[in-house]
This record gives structure tokens, sequence and C-alpha cells, in this order.
């Protein structure tokens, strides 16, 4: 029987063949993987035994080949070797680049093969070499170092570094008030910096009770108004009893007064202190005490206030003082000089009394002065101008007349007053016409010609002045003991 060869069964279709292909393309890789695989290990035989060829050649002919012009890879390829190229052993071929080291470059480059005869790949190498490198990271943490989060934590880790936190926290704020406000705690001193005294030398000065504080600066305000009691007294206790001697100058009694019989008791620093006290001076030192008053209505009443209540006294909502009105009154003495202290003062009208002697420059210097009154009166000596409309800048009507012994030189400086009246004869530039039909004085025409201007009103007066007489109504005994004699002046 003949035997019947079996045909191949060619491809019906499409997909038979790119199966069959794939299997031989598979078949073909394999082999040659391991024809790979054969050489590369005949390439490390051989470049192991050429490395310790090169490294003996290298390091004794080094200097002879480079004098020569030989180079190292030409005594190589003597050997049967040629090193720095791709080609392969003489005499041979297809054994692929035995003299290239894996990854390409000289043979005089490449690393130490590994122990063992097998060759390293440089990168695989650095690679493995930072691998080894890398710090390990606590498993807790590892989400926190990679992603910057928390993560991997128990419960009762999370509430344990709460705690922590909180802790931390209370110490902080306990701390800053310790050293903020609480107890400071001092070292202790190693040694004295020098030997301490057996007692002090000054005695600590107690603090004063508002009483004393009340006296001991009340006085001061009282001596700095009044310098006469500079003479007299030097602590507050000195003015006890000072009603009661008939030695006490006005300014004694008038501060025992205000510092120790006076019921409103005032604070020494309120400007009302040394206010009441300058009308107190006024009241015993210019005939209210003694009974020449016309009126004295409600003056030195203990439990009165003065603005509103004692005659001709008027104050403003602070309980300043801003009017005397004391005209007609039969004031006699001197005008005090404590009235300096009235500093809101902005009327003082004294006129039609019987008060003489010099007018003090310092008792007129009220910065707030507006009108002054002290006309049909006996004041006598030079009449402070200068000094008062550099005190009083605010000054607008001055009435003098009718003062036969006063005199003094008006200055340019009232050439802007609304009303100045002045004796004829007494002043100079005497104010009189400057001819006999014309209605303007020689002090106008002056002020015309250096100051560009003149008073509204300025008057000549040639009238004497009529004396004040008392009235006859009988005035009370006085019910507090002396009213003061005043001090040498």
């Amino acid at each position: 029987k003949k035997k019947k060869k079996k045909k191949k069964k060619k491809p019906t279709n499409a997909e038979d063949a790119v199966e069959r292909k794939l299997r031989e393309k598979n078949k073909a890789e394999k082999a040659k993987a391991a024809a790979d695989k054969a050489l590369e290990e005949k390439i490390k035989a051989k470049q192991a035994a050429a490395s310790g060829v090169v490294s003996s050649l290298f390091a004794s002919n080094e200097d002879e080949k480079v004098e020569e012009g030989m180079s190292v890879s030409d005594e190589i390829e003597g050997s049967g070797y040629r090193v720095g190229s791709n080609s392969q052993p003489s005499g041979r071929s297809g054994d692929g680049g035995a003299n290239r080291a894996r990854g390409g470059g000289d043979v005089r480059n490449r690393p130490p093969a590994a122990p063992g005869g097998a060759e390293l790949d440089p990168l695989r190498a650095a690679e493995e070499a930072r691998k080894a490198n890398v710090k390990k990271v606590n498993p807790k943490f590892a989400d926190l170092h990679e992603t910057g989060q928390w993560g991997g934590l128990s419960k009762w880790e999370k509430y344990g570094l709460c705690l922590l936190a909180l802790g931390a926290i209370g110490a902080a704020i306990g701390l800053g008030i310790k050293f903020s406000g609480g107890e400071e705690v001092a070292g202790p001193t190693p040694f004295p910096t020098r030997e301490p005294t057996a007692s002090p030398s000054v005695s600590p000065t107690p603090v004063p009770t508002d009483s004393e504080y009340r006296g001991e600066t009340g006085l001061e305000l009282m001596m700095t108004a009044s310098p006469k009691l500079t003479l007299r007294v030097q602590t507050p206790e000195e003015l006890v009893g000072a009603k009661s001697n008939p030695n006490s100058t006005p300014q004694e009694i008038a501060a025992e007064f205000v510092m120790f019989d006076d019921e409103l008791q005032i604070p020494a620093q309120d400007p009302r202190f040394i206010e009441r006290y300058a009308l107190a001076v006024f009241y015993y030192s210019n005939g209210g005490c003694s009974g020449d008053w016309i009126t004295t209505t409600n003056w030195m009443r203990k439990a009165q206030d003065h603005c509103g209540n004692w005659y001709g006294v008027t104050c403003d909502l602070q309980g300043r003082v801003t009017e005397l009105a004391m005209g007609e009154n039969y004031i006699t003495g001197k005008i005090p000089i404590e009235f300096g202290q009235f500093q809101e003062l902005s009327t003082l009208d004294l006129s039609n009394n019987r008060m003489g002697g010099t007018i003090p420059p310092e008792a007129l210097a009220m910065s707030s002065l507006f009108t002054l009154r002290l006309m049909n009166n006996d004041f006598s000596g030079e009449f402070p101008f200068v000094e008062l409309i550099q005190k009083a800048p605010l000054l607008n009507n001055l009435w003098i007349q009718e003062n036969s012994k006063l005199k003094g030189e008006i200055t340019e400086a009232y050439c802007g007053l609304f009303t100045v009246t002045l004796d004829c004869a007494n002043y100079q530039p005497q104010p009189t016409y400057v001819s006999s039909d014309s209605t303007q004085t020689t002090f106008e025409a002056r002020c015309i010609q250096e100051a560009g201007k003149s008073p509204s009103e300025y008057t000549c007066n040639a009238d004497l002045g009529i004396p004040v007489t008392r009235p006859p109504t009988p005035t009370p005994a006085n019910e507090q003991g002396y009213c003061g004699t005043p001090a040498a002046s």
C-alpha cells in the first residue's frame, strides 16, 4: 500500500497565517536570546583576562608609549584585541565588541569588576548605592514624610499629641502670668556692694493725707500770691487763731478762713481756692471787716459759695470770677496785690469809692481784663500804662479820671482802645485839643500819625471828683474778731 503523504494544510484564512508567524517569531527570539547569553558569557571571560593585561601594560609602559607615539589601543591590538572601538578581536568576527564595556565606553574607564568576575552596570550600581543610603522612615510617619499629612496614627496616639500640645500652651500661659504680674522672685545677692550704714541718713518721707496735702499746697499758693505772708508763717498750723490776734495781717486772717473755717473746703488745686482767698483778703484789708462797706451781703459766709451769693461777685459756669462790681460801696484802702489771681476777670469796677495809694502793676495783671473803672477815687503816683497793656492785652475800656494825684504817660499801645478817659492836667501827652475849634485831641492826632488809628472815645476830663461819703446806716459789729493790720511794705 502506498503511503499517502500528508499535505500541509494551506492557511484557510488570515488568522491562521498570523498565528503561525507569531509562533515563528517567538521561536526566533528565544534562539537569539540564547545566542546573546552565550556570547555575553564569552565576552565577560575575555574581558576579565584582558583587564589584567591592559592594567599591567598601561602602568609600566605609559611614558614610553607616549614618547614613541604609540597608543594603548595599538599595544592591546598586538595581543589580539582592539581597545576603544566596536571592532571584534583580530582574526575573529561576529563576537560583538569584546573590548566595550556594557553601556559603552573604553575599558580603561570601566568600573572594577564585581566579585566573581561579573561586571556591574554603572547606572545600576549608582541606583543601588542611592537606595542603600536612603534612611528608613518610621512607618508611623511615612505618610507625613511623603504627602505632608498625618496617617497611620491610632486614635489614642492622636489624643496624646493633643494633650501634649495643650499642656505646652498652659505652661506658657502660666509662665507669662508669673513673670508679668505675679511676684518677682529676686535672686540672692552674692555679696553687698558696700557696707550698710548703721542708720539711714534721711528718714523716709511719709505719704501726706488729703488734709495735709491741701494744707501744704494751699499755703504755698497763698504765699506766692501774697509775699507778705512769708514774713509771718511757715506752716499751716501757724494760721490757727489769726483772727483772734490783734497783730495778724489781713492775709493771715483770710488764709485761716479759707484753710480752716470755710465749710466749703475747696481743694487747693482748684482755681476757685486761690480766688476765694483773694476775695477774703479784699474783704479784710479794704473795709469790709471794719464795717466801712455800704453793702456786705453774704460776704464771708462759711457755707455759701461766693459765686452769685457774695455781693458784687459774678462767676462763669466753671465757678471762676468774671466780674467784681463794687462801685459806690465806700471801699477803702489800696488795690490788693492778690487781685492778680483773677485770670478770668473781665470787668473790675472800683469807681466812686474812697480807695487810694499807688496802683501795683501786679494787682492789674489779669489776662482777661476787658473793662477797668477806677474813676473818682484818691489814687496817687504813676499809673502803670506799660505794665497794664502787657499783662492785660484784651483791655478795651479804661476810665481813670477824677484821680487828681494820679499821673503818667500814655503810650501808642492805647490807640486801639474803644474808650479812654483821663484827667486833662495829669497825663503826658496832655489830652488837650489840637486847637480851640477842633474836636481832636493831641493824643488822637499822634495816634493817627504814628499808629494810623485812635480810640473811638477819648475824653479829656477837667472836672474834679466828688468825694464819696458813707451813709449814716449803722453797720453790724464784726463778730469774727480782728480785721487785721496790714503788714509793713
